[in-house]
């Protein structure tokens, strides 16, 4: 029996300041599922406070106000520690997140790069 090939599909935006970022995109149409999340930021002292919000396929998948601490991958962990587990269709599904910067915590006054890491399987030929 073949294994399930892994694969990263990565969704990258620019968050700034006391902003919410709405992002819209899609599944690659090759992968098969989506087994796991996580996040990653270029200002990591931006994690305090912000929170996030994501759907695939227009099921939530994230609820609102979710810190984003929860699902950050630092580098000293690993990737299956610390991808939020997920099991949803993948073919070119639309993703929706909503991330928002809490301009209170003034952790970083500058633009700063998000990445939502999507885990992804191709379920072998039948």
């Amino acid at each position: 029996m073949e294994q399930q090939i892994k694969k990263i599909q990565v969704i990258k935006f620019t968050a700034k300041q006391g902003n919410t970022v709405e992002y819209n995109a899609n599944t690659k149409t090759e992968h098969d599922r989506i087994v796991g999340a996580f996040f990653r930021l270029s200002e990591p002292e931006a994690l305090l406070g912000a929170t996030v919000r994501m759907w695939i396929d227009d099921t939530e998948i994230i609820p609102d106000d979710t810190e984003v601490a929860l699902l950050h991958h630092s580098d000293d962990m690993s990737i299956d520690e610390v991808a939020f587990p997920l099991n949803e269709k993948a073919k070119n599904s639309p993703i929706r997140v909503l991330y928002k910067d809490d301009a209170k915590n003034m952790a970083t006054d500058q633009d700063y790069e998000v990445r939502l890491y999507l885990l992804a399987v191709i379920d072998p030929k039948k």
